[in-house]
């Protein structure tokens, strides 16, 4: 596998790495108390680097000095708070405010996952060397409101293959698996992907994306559901809390290696249980699994994190 753009290597664990199949650990390590907890620090660093990327649709990498690197995060993290779900989870994990707790409690921002957007956009960068081809922040089609369509729109340049992608961050790895069965029951359809094509396309005529030019040519004449899904990845990312963390101190060891196979295949032959789609054996569905320690832990500091790079 050639190198990773964000060099996840150091904090994510790759397990399982099979067609359909892929599963993976944050790293643990010493911290200052003399106690070993997960890499829940470097993970929010990592996922970090990616905003800018991820809001803005490009990878100029290096081509950036430090100073408009500074200004393209503070501008990133802005773009993602003008998203209403993003704003209301901030306002109830990082300053507990009653109405924002309760509208998490009670309405449809309890099971969005946006933050396992940007942990998908990086495992895609990282793992299947893809590149972005729109920016999902700007599909939004009205200040406030949060963008519809897939969860993430990459390229295969090399293979030319589309990649749309679906994650739900759960308390649960069943909720999060069902939430993605039903997405893929109102996504990949005719009526659907004739929508995404539009909306896709008319965004790329905005940027300056690699092969540009060449989808937006594939996306115009590609009408036909059959040619669609023979060009189309799924991946799928579930993120979800897992008890391994509080089971094994070295998550590269052979013990634990069994036990999150075992929990993996379990999950994965859940899902297939469930997998009922009429275009089940024609759709390249691709299972991302993401074992964290803790759900709220992870949410809160990713949310401190952005709220304080809007300042820096």
């Amino acid at each position: 596998m050639s190198e990773k753009v964000f060099d996840s290597k150091n904090v994510i664990l790759l397990k399982l790495n099979e067609d359909d199949l892929i599963s993976f650990l944050v790293d643990t390590d010493l911290m200052d108390d003399g106690e070993y907890d997960w890499r829940i620090k470097d993970l929010v660093d990592l996922i970090i680097k990616v905003l800018p990327e991820y809001v803005f649709a490009d990878y100029i990498g290096s081509d950036v000095n430090m100073f408009d690197l500074v200004d393209r995060l503070r501008e990133a993290a802005k773009s993602l708070y003008k998203i209403k779900d993003y704003d209301i989870m901030r306002r109830a994990y990082l300053f507990k405010e009653q109405e924002a707790i309760d509208k998490v409690e009670k309405g449809g921002h309890k099971i969005r996952g946006e933050f396992g957007e940007l942990l998908l956009h990086l495992l895609l960068r990282d793992y299947k060397n893809t590149i972005p081809l729109v920016s999902k922040v700007y599909f939004k089609d009205s200040p406030g409101v949060p963008a519809h369509g897939f969860d993430a729109v990459h390229i295969s340049p090399d293979e030319e293959i589309l990649w749309l992608g679906e994650s739900k961050l759960y308390a649960n790895a069943e909720g999060g698996l069902k939430a993605l069965l039903k997405d893929l029951d109102e996504h990949f359809n005719t009526d659907y992907l004739d929508e995404q094509f539009v909306i896709i396309k008319k965004n790329l005529s905005n940027n300056t994306i690699p092969q540009r030019d060449y989808w937006i040519e594939q996306l115009t004449k590609c009408t036909k559901l059959s040619d669609r899904i023979k060009m189309i990845n799924i991946p799928l990312l579930c993120v979800f809390p897992d008890n391994i963390y509080n089971q094994f101190i070295d998550l590269g060891s052979s013990q634990a290696y069994v036990v999150h196979e075992k929990n993996i295949r379990e999950l994965k032959a859940y899902f297939d249980k469930h997998y009922k789609h009429p275009l089940k054996d024609k759709l390249n569905i691709i299972l991302f699994m993401f074992s964290i320690k803790d759900k709220d832990e992870f949410i809160s500091k990713l949310h401190e994190r952005l709220w304080h790079l809007q300042n820096i």
